[in-house]
């Protein structure tokens, strides 16, 4: 049995604010394999790291974050929410976040977005994928998203891109598994409420990673691990990682071996179904 990758939840969220440099700095300290982080595009069309669309929750800004520039947000205090030891921490940027796990974290973005414009979805996902190509970081990156459009595109743009989708269903006419293989994702990430040993073993057999959301319990990672998924989301990275510990025997993570043992010659599965979601349709 291979042992599951740690995905720190927004950093290690739980003792830092989260989507912050000091969540990543202890995320990596507790010995986390990756940290997940959400983006969102800017009013000028950069990448900010944060989760909501909102800025009131995390930070002492107000209004929608894509009604902001990226040197608006920069500065905003998203910090001093969490605790006044972390006040004037600043919203980072994908390039912040991409210099500092360099060489010592992989690295899980998650691409965040209301729009369901196909046109802006396309946007999006382009601006992502070319950030990425530019900073040099295809083979340390996977790029997740709920929108099945963004997955597709970022899929086609760049084969050397790692995707996975996101679902909170598992869908009435077609398996979670199959729509995630149609839009070229190689992996699958639900929500530990979806979690069966049935859905990690049929992921497997499609060649799809599975990953499971947020586990912060020791008894429900003991059994998402025996379940057999291939990573798993945790705001408490040292908790998994001490779990982990007591299973010396597993082998290497998933997520590692894709990433950073992975040959150039490698094709993502290239199973494509151009069927757009309801929720996704042409500009008006």
């Amino acid at each position: 049995m291979h042992r599951p990758t740690i995905i720190a939840h927004r950093g290690f969220s739980a003792t830092a604010p989260e989507n912050t440099i000091p969540a990543f700095l202890r995320a990596i300290d507790a010995g986390a394999d990756m940290i997940e982080f959400d983006v969102r595009l800017t009013a000028d069309n950069r990448l900010a790291i944060i989760h909501d669309a909102t800025l009131e929750r995390t930070t002492n800004g107000r209004g929608a974050v894509s009604h902001q520039t990226l040197s608006q947000l920069r500065k905003l205090d998203a910090g001093a929410w969490f605790g006044s030891e972390f006040a004037g921490s600043v919203i980072p940027t994908l390039d912040d976040a991409l210099q500092l796990c360099h060489g010592r974290v992989l690295i899980n973005i998650e691409v965040k977005t209301e729009e369901r414009c196909v046109a802006l979805l396309d946007q999006l996902a382009d601006v992502v994928a070319a950030r990425i190509s530019d900073l040099g970081a295809t083979r340390s990156v996977v790029i997740s998203s709920y929108s099945r459009r963004v997955v597709s595109r970022l899929s086609d743009t760049d084969r050397r891109l790692a995707t996975a989708l996101l679902s909170d269903r598992l869908f009435t006419n077609r398996h979670v598994t199959v729509v995630a293989q149609q839009v070229g994702a190689i992996a699958l990430h639900v929500p530990y409420r979806l979690a069966t040993s049935q859905l990690a073993n049929r992921a497997r057999q499609r060649g799809l990673i599975s990953a499971v959301h947020t586990v912060n319990d020791s008894v429900d990672m003991s059994s998402a691990i025996d379940m057999g998924f291939d990573a798993i989301f945790t705001d408490r990275p040292d908790r998994l990682r001490r779990l982990l510990d007591l299973n010396a025997g597993l082998g290497g993570s998933a997520w590692s071996k894709r990433l950073l043992g992975k040959d150039d010659s490698d094709e993502v599965i290239n199973s494509r179904n151009q069927q757009l979601s309801l929720s996704e349709s042409p500009c008006s």
